[in-house]
């Protein structure tokens, strides 16, 4: 992988050329490879989970998706289609082809979009608070129509636990700061083209095609997709071998309670 520009001090990600641009790829540890496939805070850096999946024996590869922390904006995505699309060359452009993976809010739907078509894309999965499925009666929330600070309690139950993406440290130079903001502002748009205004895909209607072993991880305290959605995913699914409600966690409990989701994932993949 050749060298990144850090962002905000905190990470020196790899990148690896991607169609006529490039993904921002982090990688950490040794061991057998574990994919991790971030949220709607996108990839800064080595942040908890990914140290906690390493310190379990791990080489946790995190590609980041078009227009997301680290990788060029997003070229010709003009559906869900293009999304998938594109989340499968990813796939096989970080080698994880056929790896175990991890992957929380719109990376959990957009891996389960890719396995319904290539369910040899992944090994098992564990899938954090995915969005996807739609009920009208218990609805998702939007994160999008409201402030910044709002959405970050919207995010995380522990309003820290997003600083690597939210806050610029205090001694960052004025044009990391400059940069900093635009990423942050480039991968809330990208979260957006996949979720806003109604995040409901038609995915429940392809999710007899998931035949990997799913572990189906949520916060107690999501704020966007109800807690409930737990079981309707539970439901839907063919084969999912556990069910987990993570306490103290917000929408991306992989931010929250990363130990807790590492846990999880290690017993999923043993």
């Amino acid at each position: 992988m050749s060298g990144a520009t850090p962002l905000a001090g905190h990470f020196a990600p790899g990148t690896l050329p991607f169609r006529d641009g490039h993904v921002g790829v982090v990688e950490l540890g040794e061991g057998p490879a574990v994919g991790y496939l971030h949220g709607m805070l996108g990839n800064p850096g080595v942040h908890g989970v990914l140290e906690e999946l390493a310190a379990a024996g791990h080489r946790v590869v995190a590609p980041s998706l078009p227009g997301f922390t680290g990788s060029s904006e997003p070229d010709g995505l003009r559906n869900l289609h293009d999304w998938v699309v594109a989340t499968s060359e990813i796939v096989d452009v970080a080698g994880l082809a056929g790896a175990p993976l991890v992957a929380s809010s719109v990376g959990a739907m957009l891996a389960l979009e890719v396995a319904a078509v290539r369910p040899e894309a992944f090994g098992p999965l564990v899938l954090i608070s995915p969005f996807g499925l739609w009920d009208d009666d218990d609805p998702v929330a939007d994160p999008f129509g409201t402030t910044l600070s709002v959405q970050r309690a919207m995010l995380t139950d522990d309003t820290e636990a997003s600083a690597a993406f939210f806050d610029d440290p205090a001694d960052l130079p004025a044009d990391m700061v400059v940069e900093h903001g635009v990423h942050r502002y480039l991968t809330r748009t990208a979260a957006a083209q996949l979720i806003w205004p109604l995040p409901e895909w038609g995915l429940a209607e392809r999710l007899h095609r998931v035949t990997n072993p799913v572990t189906l991880v949520h916060g107690a305290k999501d704020r966007i997709i109800p807690v409930s959605y737990l079981q309707r995913w539970a439901d839907a699914l063919p084969n999912v071998v556990g069910t987990h409600v993570l306490d103290d966690a917000g929408h991306q409990g992989d931010f929250d309670q990363p130990a807790q989701v590492a846990r999880i994932a290690a017993a999923a993949f043993a």
